[in-house]
């Protein structure tokens, strides 16, 4: 059985020519036959980290945690985070300007709980704050120790935005990093994991 998987991989690249570099690397692997190797790149987002290297996240599905692994040792490509998806949430299409990247940690103990607090969040993002930050799209992800958190897409006017966004829904925001562009290798829809076309009502 595979699953959907978020891979988080911090400062691959110093430049655009290091990063497409690891993107090579990665589609090289995927001209390995399935068998050979049970992981698929969906998509990825390039991300500028606060050093000013480039990163990625990644969408991939997979039969294990094992296998994206051996993927990244096999592309030389470390994943500081990998963590199964359990739902994906489309509010808008990918906008491709002043996008962010916000990692949320241990923002609820089941799905009910995280729906209800992401629900917070949109209705803040928006009725109170519109023309300052944009939901774009959210990974429902599980965590170490059974608690679930978030990876979610915002189009926002700056960090600041989004900090005060989080701050009003009672959210934390343990990471904003802006994204560069989306790199699109495969979607990623899974009838296992439904792509509503907007949030639930609020």
């Amino acid at each position: 059985m595979t699953l959907t998987y978020f891979v988080r991989r911090r400062g691959l690249a110093a430049g655009a020519g290091e990063l497409d570099a690891v993107l090579t690397r990665m589609r090289s692997l995927e001209e390995r036959p399935p068998q050979a190797l049970a992981a698929r790149w969906m998509h990825s987002y390039a991300l500028l980290e606060a050093d000013g290297r480039f990163g990625l996240a990644c969408v991939f599905r997979a039969d294990s945690a094992e296998s994206l692994q051996l993927h990244g040792r096999l592309g030389k490509l470390p994943g500081h985070e990998i963590a199964p998806v359990q739902s994906t949430l489309v509010l808008r299409p990918f906008a491709p300007t002043r996008v962010f990247l916000v990692r949320r940690h241990s923002i609820g103990s089941d799905p009910a709980q995280l729906e209800q607090r992401l629900a917070t969040a949109r209705r803040i993002a928006d009725h109170d704050m519109p023309s300052e930050v944009s939901w774009l799209r959210t990974y429902a992800l599980s965590e170490t120790g059974g608690s679930l958190g978030s990876a979610c897409l915002y189009q926002a006017i700056d960090p600041g935005a989004l900090r005060e966004h989080a701050r009003r829904a009672g959210l934390p925001a343990d990471e904003i990093t802006p994204v560069l562009g989306r790199l699109v290798f495969r979607e990623d829809h899974d009838p296992r994991h439904p792509v509503p076309d907007r949030a639930p009502s609020a």
